[in-house]
Protein backbone atom coordinates (compact mmCIF):
# COMPACT_ATOMS: atom_id res chain seq x y z
CA UNK A 1 0.00 0.00 0.00
CA UNK A 2 1.30 3.41 -0.99
CA UNK A 3 1.93 5.79 1.90
CA UNK A 4 0.33 9.19 1.42
CA UNK A 5 2.74 11.97 2.36
CA UNK A 6 0.62 14.84 1.04
CA UNK A 7 -2.87 14.64 2.56
CA UNK A 8 -4.55 16.33 -0.42
CA UNK A 9 -7.56 14.29 -1.63
CA UNK A 10 -6.21 14.52 -5.20
CA UNK A 11 -3.52 12.02 -4.16
CA UNK A 12 -6.18 9.31 -4.57
CA UNK A 13 -6.17 9.74 -8.36
CA UNK A 14 -4.85 6.62 -10.16
CA UNK A 15 -5.14 4.47 -7.02
CA UNK A 16 -7.10 1.24 -7.34
CA UNK A 17 -9.71 0.05 -4.85
CA UNK A 18 -11.24 -3.42 -4.45
CA UNK A 19 -14.97 -2.68 -4.49
CA UNK A 20 -16.86 -5.99 -4.81
CA UNK A 21 -20.15 -4.64 -6.18
CA UNK A 22 -22.79 -7.35 -6.74
CA UNK A 23 -20.52 -10.05 -5.21
CA UNK A 24 -17.75 -9.52 -7.78
CA UNK A 25 -15.17 -10.32 -5.10
CA UNK A 26 -12.02 -9.26 -6.99
CA UNK A 27 -13.48 -6.28 -8.87
CA UNK A 28 -11.18 -3.28 -8.90
CA UNK A 29 -12.03 0.37 -9.56
CA UNK A 30 -9.51 3.08 -10.41
CA UNK A 31 -9.90 6.61 -9.05
CA UNK A 32 -10.14 9.05 -11.96
CA UNK A 33 -11.11 12.25 -10.14
CA UNK A 34 -11.59 13.76 -6.70
CA UNK A 35 -13.58 16.99 -6.45
CA UNK A 36 -14.39 19.18 -3.48
CA UNK A 37 -18.01 20.08 -4.19
CA UNK A 38 -18.71 22.42 -1.29
CA UNK A 39 -17.18 23.71 1.90
CA UNK A 40 -19.03 25.17 4.85
CA UNK A 41 -18.32 25.78 8.53
CA UNK A 42 -19.99 22.40 9.20
CA UNK A 43 -17.80 20.34 6.88
CA UNK A 44 -16.77 19.54 3.31
CA UNK A 45 -18.47 17.65 0.49
CA UNK A 46 -16.35 15.54 -1.87
CA UNK A 47 -17.06 13.35 -4.89
CA UNK A 48 -14.66 10.54 -5.74
CA UNK A 49 -15.13 9.26 -9.31
CA UNK A 50 -14.08 5.69 -10.02
CA UNK A 51 -13.85 3.74 -13.27
CA UNK A 52 -14.12 -0.04 -13.61
CA UNK A 53 -10.91 -1.97 -14.23
CA UNK A 54 -12.19 -4.42 -16.88
CA UNK A 55 -12.66 -7.99 -15.69
CA UNK A 56 -15.22 -10.71 -16.40
CA UNK A 57 -17.90 -9.28 -14.11
CA UNK A 58 -21.09 -7.44 -15.03
CA UNK A 59 -20.63 -4.38 -12.83
CA UNK A 60 -21.18 -0.65 -13.29
CA UNK A 61 -18.53 0.97 -15.50
CA UNK A 62 -18.43 4.10 -13.35
CA UNK A 63 -19.32 4.84 -9.77
CA UNK A 64 -19.19 8.04 -7.77
CA UNK A 65 -18.75 8.13 -4.04
CA UNK A 66 -20.14 11.26 -2.41
CA UNK A 67 -18.89 12.12 1.06
CA UNK A 68 -19.77 14.76 3.60
CA UNK A 69 -16.98 15.02 6.15
CA UNK A 70 -17.79 17.12 9.23
CA UNK A 71 -15.27 19.72 10.30
CA UNK A 72 -15.05 18.38 13.84
CA UNK A 73 -15.75 15.15 15.68
CA UNK A 74 -16.51 17.08 18.87
CA UNK A 75 -20.28 16.70 18.45
CA UNK A 76 -19.95 13.07 17.38
CA UNK A 77 -21.40 13.95 13.98
CA UNK A 78 -20.74 11.10 11.54
CA UNK A 79 -19.45 11.39 7.99
CA UNK A 80 -22.03 10.50 5.33
CA UNK A 81 -20.88 8.32 2.41
CA UNK A 82 -23.05 7.46 -0.61
CA UNK A 83 -22.07 5.12 -3.45
CA UNK A 84 -23.79 5.87 -6.77
CA UNK A 85 -23.81 4.09 -10.13
CA UNK A 86 -23.24 6.69 -12.87
CA UNK A 87 -25.84 6.43 -15.66
CA UNK A 88 -26.64 8.73 -18.56
CA UNK A 89 -30.21 9.34 -17.33
CA UNK A 90 -29.10 10.07 -13.78
CA UNK A 91 -27.15 8.41 -11.01
CA UNK A 92 -28.61 5.48 -9.06
CA UNK A 93 -27.87 5.19 -5.34
CA UNK A 94 -26.33 1.79 -4.58
CA UNK A 95 -25.72 2.15 -0.84
CA UNK A 96 -25.29 4.73 1.95
CA UNK A 97 -23.45 4.59 5.26
CA UNK A 98 -22.56 6.85 8.14
CA UNK A 99 -19.09 6.36 9.63
CA UNK A 100 -16.84 8.20 12.03
CA UNK A 101 -14.62 10.85 10.50
CA UNK A 102 -11.55 8.91 11.62
CA UNK A 103 -12.47 6.00 9.30
CA UNK A 104 -12.01 8.31 6.30
CA UNK A 105 -8.75 9.88 7.45
CA UNK A 106 -6.44 7.18 6.06
CA UNK A 107 -6.07 5.26 2.83
CA UNK A 108 -6.60 1.95 4.66
CA UNK A 109 -9.76 3.35 6.25
CA UNK A 110 -11.14 4.53 2.90
CA UNK A 111 -10.45 1.15 1.31
CA UNK A 112 -12.21 -0.62 4.18
CA UNK A 113 -15.27 1.65 4.01
CA UNK A 114 -15.59 1.25 0.21
CA UNK A 115 -15.16 -2.54 0.44
CA UNK A 116 -17.68 -2.90 3.27
CA UNK A 117 -20.22 -0.70 1.49
CA UNK A 118 -20.12 -2.93 -1.59
CA UNK A 119 -20.34 -6.13 0.47
CA UNK A 120 -23.60 -4.94 2.07
CA UNK A 121 -25.40 -4.72 -1.27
Amino acid sequence: MRKIINKSPSRLIDMEFNIPIFNADTQMYKCIDVSEIASSPGGKDYTISLSEVKQNYAVPERINIDMFIPTTDANGEPAHVTMNEVRTKGDVVLTKVMVTKSKLSSLAGLKEVFYNMAKTM
